[in-house]
């Protein structure tokens, strides 16, 4: 499908849906918004994509990633029309519905890219993607659970969004949580126990007094970790 942007009638549409499942309604997802004239409009640069079936966000951020590396960034990067019709697109893998037919989405601005910047990073499109155009495999830690499941690690690290612009930081997060053996994060990272992640942003927020941690490498963090990250670090 060749992607159309949603115009403003469009967004309200969205929106409108959105806070009606919210509200307990039921209504078949509104795909037609997608290609109606009077509710989408076409992008300046071509944008080609499949529907699919994505097991994990991770796996949905490579797809986007590689789609979108021809593109111009700062054609897309604050699109809300864009972000939001993917949302849109992919909606029924955001927001599946349960046995009776119900859906409990999250906040509108989970699916519609908000102005506000601090509400941007919870976009669930254009979170996935930023995160794995930047990290590739380092961001899988964070992206390892399925569409519609956000988990705590990537709650925590959402609200310091500082820290998602330091590559040392996401790598050494990334070199000490994440297990391959089981392609998710580490046991008891996501917890609030010693060298959890609320543990490591705790610790950022100290050692950022005295460190610039947007030049630190991620050798060098890990190094610097005290002893209760040691159980994390044990098969790094």
């Amino acid at each position: 499908m060749k992607m159309r942007r949603l115009n403003k009638s469009g967004i309200k549409e969205f929106e409108r849906f959105i806070q009606n499942l919210r509200s307990g309604g039921q209504q078949n997802t509104p795909d037609y918004l997608l290609t109606g004239p009077s509710t989408s409009e076409p992008m300046e640069c071509e944008i080609d994509l499949e529907q699919g079936v994505f097991a994990t966000r991770y796996d949905l951020g490579v797809y986007l990633a590689d789609k979108l590396k021809e593109v111009d960034a700062h054609q897309i990067m604050g699109d809300s029309g864009f972000w939001s019709a993917l949302a849109l697109f992919w909606f029924d893998q955001l927001c599946p519905a349960k046995s009776d037919g119900s859906r409990k989405p999250s906040m509108v601005y989970n699916y519609v890219l908000s102005e506000n910047y601090n509400h941007r990073p919870r976009h669930a499109i254009f979170t996935t993607w930023q995160l794995v155009n930047s990290y590739g495999e380092f961001s899988r830690f964070l992206l390892s659970r399925k569409l519609f499941v956000r988990g705590e690690l990537i709650e925590q690290l959402m609200g310091r969004q500082y820290y998602l612009s330091c590559a040392g930081v996401m790598q050494a997060a990334s070199i000490i949580y994440y297990d391959p053996n089981i392609k998710t994060f580490k046991k008891g990272s996501a917890g609030r126990g010693a060298g959890s992640i609320i543990r490591f942003i705790n610790w950022l927020q100290q050692l950022e007094i005295n460190y610039d941690l947007f030049s630190i490498s991620s050798d060098d963090l890990i190094g610097l970790m005290p002893k209760e990250f040691e159980r994390f670090k044990a098969h790094v």
